[in-house]
């Protein structure tokens, strides 16, 4: 991150006297690569029902298996997608149009995997062969928190602190007028 403030830095102080310098503001940008200005934690608690089974001809009651998982996503803007038309320089006055923000890394580790007591067993799991089932249940929490991460409003969240940030940067290389805007 420092880098990358240093890198913006030089480059703006460089180039805003001339708007020819559009081009070098682009590459010494885009050589950032990304931006990322929002990092978020999801907890989700995962389960699932592992049938019971016979133990001396008596049946045993079901186990319910349950863990306390951890998602870690870094939202942010991919400046490598930037080009020389995302940049008008007017003076005092820059306009920039960011990439759409995008989750820019996406982590939901096993090691993060808590298991909940006294409900879980996870010694039964592993004697029945059900492992198999447990991965199948995690790769769907996986897929579920994916799909209700935009119920979130992590976007407006992350583009709000986008602006702030560049907007704070940009003045200090002497822009009065900051305008960010982002693609659709």
């Amino acid at each position: 991150m420092k880098y990358l403030i240093l890198l913006l830095s030089s480059t703006i102080l460089l180039s805003c006297s001339k708007p020819q310098d559009k081009t070098f503001i682009v590459t010494k940008i885009r050589s950032a690569s990304k931006l990322a200005t929002t990092e978020v934690i999801l907890n989700k608690i995962v389960w699932t029902d592992i049938k019971g089974r016979r133990i001396h001809g008596l049946f045993k009651k079901n186990n319910i298996l349950m863990f306390n998982t951890e998602a870690t996503l870094k939202l942010g803007v991919n400046l490598k997608k930037l080009n020389e038309n995302d940049i008008m320089v007017f003076g005092d006055s820059i306009v920039i149009t960011l990439p759409k923000v995008e989750i820019l890394n996406f982590s939901y580790p096993h090691e993060k995997y808590e298991q909940l007591y006294p409900i879980s067993n996870f010694d039964i799991i592993k004697s029945n062969d059900k492992v198999k089932k447990l991965d199948m249940v995690f790769r769907e929490a996986e897929t579920d928190i994916r799909n209700k991460v935009k119920f979130l409003n992590l976007e407006t969240i992350t583009e709000q602190k986008t602006r702030q940030f560049l907007t704070k940067f940009l003045a200090q290389s002497n822009y009065n007028n900051v305008v960010i805007k982002f693609k659709q």
